[in-house]
């Protein structure tokens, strides 16, 4: 009883460690994935993520989400959007100086804890925009207004647009403690992901799908191969 009681414990220790090697393994991969030596402004699409939180993840500004994260220039650490949080706010109450309101029906939707008060969009777009973040091809995160203007005053407005309120950041070294810590798992970004119809379903599918499938990160290129759903 003695020697099996100790194998138990060995196996124990073993998965222990496995379970940790993995998880720093992936937050050594997601640290090479964001953090880019060059400027990112019009930065190339491997540069962004989708992030899935772990059930365990109890935060409630993050429990069951699925967030797009980038890295900006001049931003010391990641930075995001929650892309499935729609508010019960239409866009015509949220922008109340944009002409022609009626035609803004969809919603706001909840982008993070930081910066409540501001909007970020993420759109579609054939040409690349200047002074963008393109998180898949033909898809651009952006904050500035004017642009925003211009993308609402197009003849069906919110067509591969989503205006988010808030956004989602963390410090330096902040989210690959908390990929360590096993909190959430990876994704590539899909245009048809990220303006998904039913974006309240997207988290439990892809949750679940992350767990059948686990997530390669090629930490030497930066670019995620993990399989997609």
């Amino acid at each position: 009883m003695t020697r099996e009681a100790g194998t138990l414990r060995t196996d124990a220790g073993r998965g222990l460690h496995e379970r940790t090697a993995r998880w720093r393994a992936a937050a050594a991969a997601l640290l090479a994935l964001l953090c880019l030596t060059t400027p990112v402004r019009a930065q190339a699409p491997r540069d962004a993520i989708l992030l899935i939180a772990d059930p365990a993840l109890s935060d409630p500004n993050f429990r069951e989400t699925v967030v797009l994260v980038a890295r900006y220039r001049g931003i010391a650490g990641p930075i995001g959007v929650v892309i499935n949080r729609p508010s019960k706010v239409p866009l015509a109450r949220a922008l109340p100086d944009i002409p022609a309101p009626a035609a803004l029906d969809d919603t706001l939707f909840v982008g993070g804890p930081v910066a409540a008060q501001a909007l970020f969009y993420v759109f579609h777009a054939e040409k690349r925009p200047d002074d963008a973040i393109e998180v898949t091809p033909g898809v651009y995160l952006d904050w500035g207004g004017e642009r925003l203007k211009e993308l609402l005053s197009r003849e069906k407005p919110t067509e591969g647009l989503r205006v988010y309120a808030g956004h989602s950041a963390w410090a330096p070294g902040q989210l690959e403690a908390e990929v360590a810590r096993g909190f959430w798992k990876s994704a590539r970004p899909e245009e048809r992901i990220i303006f998904s119809s039913k974006p309240e379903n997207l988290w439990s599918e892809l949750e679940r799908r992350a767990r059948a499938t686990p997530v390669r990160l090629d930490a030497r290129s930066g670019d995620h191969r993990g399989a997609m759903p």
